[in-house]
């Protein structure tokens, strides 16, 4: 069984990542192309639809998180955040570290140099997204029969804050990671 405080900061906690995160992609959406096609997993030719599917669906999970208690929001989450699991492995098979995420939105870059700010392709991104899934699946556990009281909700903005500058830390250490490496290889 799990908390409804737990409950409701992960619930609010995906409803605010997949909110902006579809948004965002649906008003960059020829900047997230590129992103898209640089992964190289699908025809060209789909690109687009692709491309604007990702946008809508992120979006769609995030009302999805906010508004419904369906076990079906964090199951269709889980499996988005399994394609990126996928997709961003059979990249770093390849060796195609150096294409942008497109997880923050920082400069697309085809080219093999490494452009500032950019989150590249990694095997933190990996473990990041199976974390995220563990969470997304454990809010389809049964919550505990309590009410809420004030200092819940305090706990529940508290937890979402944490929750907010916690994964906003990690990219941004990701971020920093193919930085230093970048300036290793490049003055090594």
């Amino acid at each position: 069984m799990i908390d409804p405080v737990i409950h409701l900061i992960i619930s609010l906690s995906f409803s605010l990542l997949f909110l902006l995160s579809g948004v965002q992609k649906l008003t960059n959406r020829s900047r997230f192309q590129g992103i898209v096609e640089a992964y190289q997993v699908m025809p060209k030719t789909l690109v687009p639809l692709i491309g604007l599917k990702i946008g809508v669906i992120e979006s769609v999970l995030g009302v999805g998180w906010l508004i419904s208690n369906s076990a079906l929001v964090p199951l269709v989450s889980a499996a988005l955040l399994g394609i990126y699991i996928s997709v961003i492995s059979i990249n770093l098979y390849r060796g195609r570290t150096y294409i942008d995420c497109g997880c923050g939105f920082s400069t697309f870059s085809s080219r093999r140099e490494v452009d500032n700010g950019i989150q590249q392709l990694s095997f933190s991104l990996v473990i990041r997204n199976y974390l995220m899934i563990v969470l997304a699946l454990s809010s389809v556990l049964p919550i505990t029969s309590r009410v809420l009281n004030t200092i819940d909700y305090f706990g529940v903005v508290a937890g979402l804050l944490t929750a907010l500058l916690t994964y906003s830390a990690l990219n941004q250490l990701m971020i920093n990671n193919n930085a230093i490496g970048a300036w290793r290889s490049a003055n090594g």
